[in-house]
Parts: C-alpha cells; structure tokens; sequence
C-alpha cells in the first residue's frame, strides 16, 4: 500500500471503477481460460458492490456498465490489472494436499485523481485457497479470492476515511 500526502478520501463523491486486465495467467487448458476471461468483469462488479456498500462516496460507477463524463465534483478512477490468475489444480487439492494445487489471485489497484491524473493511493492484494469438498472447485476459489479482495478493500477505505 503507499499513499500519497495530502490524500483526503473525504474530499472525492465519486469513483469510477474501470476495467481490469489479466497480466500473469497461469492456463492449463480451456477451462482455465474461461476463467481468466470471467474473472475481470467478476473482480469489477465486486468491487462496485462493496464500494457501494461502504457508503463513502455519493456515486459509483461501473466503466464497463455506464458511459460517465466527469463534471465538477471530484472524482476517483479504481484501475488495475490482475497480476496472477491460477485456478490451481482440484485432483491435486484432493489427493495430494498440504497446500498442492491450490487456486491463487492476486491484483494491484491504483486510485487516480480524475483532475489531475495522479495516483493517489495503491494497494495489492493476493490470495491462496488450497481447501474444499473433494478438493473443492477452482472457480468457486477464485471468485471467493476476489470478492474478500473487494470486502477487505472496502473495510481498509473505511477505516482511511476516519483517519
């Protein structure tokens, strides 16, 4: 996480959550292609969710969603990229154990100033899941991974708002 000085998360009403790309997939075969082109739009609709949830800002916009034009009231871009994808192998969760084959996801978001265009805050965030039923599903994971991410996002921004 790094923080620039002088950043108020107060001062900003709105956010628009772009679009995240998948930068370090780990593909085994087409399943695990459908999963990384599912989770981006995932990862995005999850941190809207959450964002709303928190109530800090007046609006939240999902870029993939709604065509914004920014006005007057000040405003911050979510970007980012997922870093590692890997949905893990579930015969080796199953059989094997002991952390083998597990599902892991990882992503680096950047805050933007919409005026300005200068990062205001980053964070990243990885997860690993090795356990489940029968070795549990590698989606099911990865979707968990993500929507923790946008939760725990979401509390941290909390807690940065009251200082």
């Amino acid at each position: 996480m790094g923080i620039r000085s002088g950043f108020d998360l107060k001062t900003y009403q709105l956010i628009v959550v772009n679009a995240f790309k998948v930068t370090e997939p780990e593909l085994n075969d087409d399943e695990d292609k459908k999963l990384a082109a599912e989770m981006p739009s995932f990862f995005q609709a999850e941190l809207v969710r959450r964002l709303r949830e928190s109530g800090l800002f007046a609006r939240i916009v999902n870029a993939s969603e709604t065509e914004i034009k920014l006005g007057s009231e000040k405003a911050l871009r979510l970007e980012g990229e997922i870093t590692r994808l890997a949905p893990g192998s579930r015969a080796l969760r199953y059989f094997v154990g002991f952390g083998a084959g597990r599902s892991k996801a990882q992503a680096e978001l950047r805050f933007v100033d919409a005026e300005s265009g200068q990062v205001v805050l980053v964070v990243a965030d990885r997860r690993a899941a090795a356990y489940g039923v029968f070795g549990g599903d590698s989606r099911d994971h990865l979707r968990e991974s993500f929507d923790d991410m946008a939760r725990d996002l979401g509390k941290f921004l909390v807690r940065l708002s009251k200082g």
